[in-house]
């Protein structure tokens, strides 16, 4: 029946909720620490009165000590050593009483704990590392270190008391801390809203940008229609065909010259080892025609010179210093022949001349053209629009970003903070 009547008699365990604000919670909290603090003030005060009186009391007896001469026994060895460590020891004191004097800390609980803390680790360290002292001393001044002892004794047990009832209060001293990373939620939750400002700010400027841009995409449009911009479009044709033509030219010179390549190497090799004799100006013209024979034939626009470096081609293979098969040798001497006898000025150089001529005329017809520059400027201006769009849209995520890691700092902070509320006032926190 006792376990049936605890059993059903057990009351509803549902923690109380309590609805605030972020703003509001700090105060709660605060209001809620302040009789705790008030008794373990009041508690502190008691104990460290008293924790004073028990050090004023252990450094008199030190005192006391220090006047006080061992009377000698018949081990001389051992009066010597008790000596030494009653000396010692009175030095020991003097500074470990000096170190843990609580006479300058008042009744601030945060000054009291951290004293509290200090002293209690230094006098059980302290005391430990010099017992040796202690058991000589004590041989020969036994009630005096009896009392001594007993007294510091009562000091540690005294901040151990203390040291008991602040690890029993953590959260007495935690709800400042707490009370500021509050503090810190707001400010983030403020510096969130400016960003947002912030991003709708930039949204709307990309918007006007957007219409700027649509307006410019529209006159590229109209002046791509234009009839000056028709008329680039037929120079850029006429150019491009001419261009081709220029291009096929090249070909065909260098089609031409392939035919008596192996005999031109060989000859080029014949020139460079020394075994035949040509002019300094033939042997750099004939370097040209190996590697750009249209770049060749601008310097030699007849074809004067290339064609007496084919003649001594030609004598070469006669003298047999190009060594070529009997088939070979009739074929390469047919086609250099062809080449001696080709009109280089008029099919070579008169077209490219007039090519040139042409292509420059187109080249200065271009550049003049006022639709290409106008439609130049334009697309110059919408590609700076572009860009301006781009870095708004940077700016934007930068400050998303931002917001969203202010936002998971807030979230982490604010689980702790709602733990230790619930703990503190043990009552459940829904935050309007």
């Amino acid at each position: 029946m006792g376990f049936l009547g605890k059993l059903f008699g057990q009351k509803n365990t549902e923690m109380e909720k309590i609805e605030t604000t972020i703003d509001l919670l700090p105060s709660i909290i605060e209001k809620n620490f302040e009789a705790k603090r008030e008794s373990l003030e009041m508690d502190v005060a008691k104990e460290m009165s008293e924790i004073k009186y028990l050090h004023e009391k252990a450094i008199k007896l030190t005192n006391d000590l220090k006047s006080k001469e061992l009377e000698e026994k018949e081990n001389m060895r051992f009066n010597k050593a008790a000596k030494t460590s009653k000396n010692q020891l009175e030095k020991q004191l003097e500074k470990l009483l000096e170190k843990s004097n609580p006479i300058k800390i008042g009744n601030n609980l945060e000054e009291v704990r951290a004293y509290v803390g200090e002293s209690y680790s230094l006098l059980v360290n302290e005391v430990n590392s010099f017992r040796k002292n202690i058991v000589y001393t004590s041989a020969y001044l036994k009630d005096e270190m009896k009392e001594l002892g007993e007294v510091v004794q009562g000091l540690l047990d005294k901040l151990f008391s203390l040291q008991k009832k602040f690890d029993g209060e953590k959260e007495l001293f935690q709800y400042k801390k707490v009370i500021d990373r509050i503090e810190e939620i707001k400010e983030r939750k403020t510096k969130k809203e400016e960003y947002k400002k912030n991003i709708e700010k930039e949204k709307k400027l990309i918007e006007e940008i957007e219409k700027r841009l649509t307006r410019s995409n529209t006159k590229i449009l109209e002046l791509d229609k234009g009839s000056e911009i028709e008329e680039l479009k037929k120079l850029e044709e006429e150019k491009s065909s001419l261009l081709n033509e220029k291009q096929q030219l090249r070909v065909e010179i260098t089609s031409m010259i392939s035919t008596i390549d192996r005999p031109l190497q060989r000859f080029k090799a014949l020139v460079d080892s020394g075994r035949w004799k040509i002019d300094k100006e033939q042997e750099e013209l004939l370097k040209q025609f190996i590697t750009n024979p249209l770049l060749a034939l601008k310097k030699d626009v007849n074809g004067k010179q290339f064609k007496e470096i084919l003649k001594e081609i030609v004598k070469a293979i006669d003298d047999e210093k190009i060594d070529l098969k009997e088939r070979e040798k009739e074929k390469r001497l047919g086609a250099l022949q062809e080449l001696i006898n080709f009109d280089f000025f008029e099919k070579i150089f008169w077209k490219l001349n007039d090519m040139q001529k042409k292509l420059l005329e187109i080249e200065k017809q271009i550049s003049s053209n006022e639709g290409q520059k106008r439609l130049s400027a334009e697309e110059g201006n919408r590609s700076e629009l572009e860009k301006e769009i781009n870095n708004h849209k940077e700016i934007i995520n930068d400050l998303e970003k931002e917001i969203n890691r202010l936002e998971e700092k807030n979230k982490s902070e604010m689980e702790y903070i709602f733990k230790f509320g619930e703990r503190a006032l043990n009552k459940q926190i829904i935050l309007k």
